[in-house]
């Protein structure tokens, strides 16, 4: 199957094994924690929803309605480890108005959340409004 993540396993066998991929793509399921250089990004794709959650290293800071759960409307750029994805979702305040879209600064690891963790804090993206 053409959307099958390509696992890889951790160098120290003490450490619990985590399902890492280079990319998330449309049609993967899962929830995935994709790092930034300064934050986290939680992408579950069995419920469409994207979350940032910037650290305290962000460049770009904290930024309106981070740490929510949003649907995602459409997907410019998937997370690829080594690039920038761009996300899009409704303005929660404006939703038939207004498209709220994420930037990730460049992603440094794409794993699968354990089950039942919430979300994880983060790193840098930017973001914008986009009528």
């Amino acid at each position: 199957m053409a959307n099958e993540p390509n696992v890889q396993q951790p160098q120290d066998a003490n450490d619990p094994p985590s399902e890492t991929v280079v990319e998330l793509a449309d049609g993967m399921r899962g929830r995935w924690v994709v790092a930034s250089q300064g934050s986290t990004h939680v992408w579950d794709l069995d419920t469409l929803t994207y979350t940032r959650r910037p650290g305290p290293a962000s460049p770009s800071g904290a930024f309106d309605y981070d740490g929510i759960a949003h649907r995602i409307t459409r997907v410019t750029r998937w997370p690829r480890v080594g690039d920038q994805s761009l996300v899009w979702f409704d303005d929660p305040a404006s939703p038939f108005d207004t498209e709220q879209f994420r930037r990730s600064s460049v992603i440094v690891s794409i794993t699968r959340a354990p089950e039942g963790a919430d979300d994880e804090p983060g790193d840098g993206s930017e973001v914008g409004d986009a009528g």
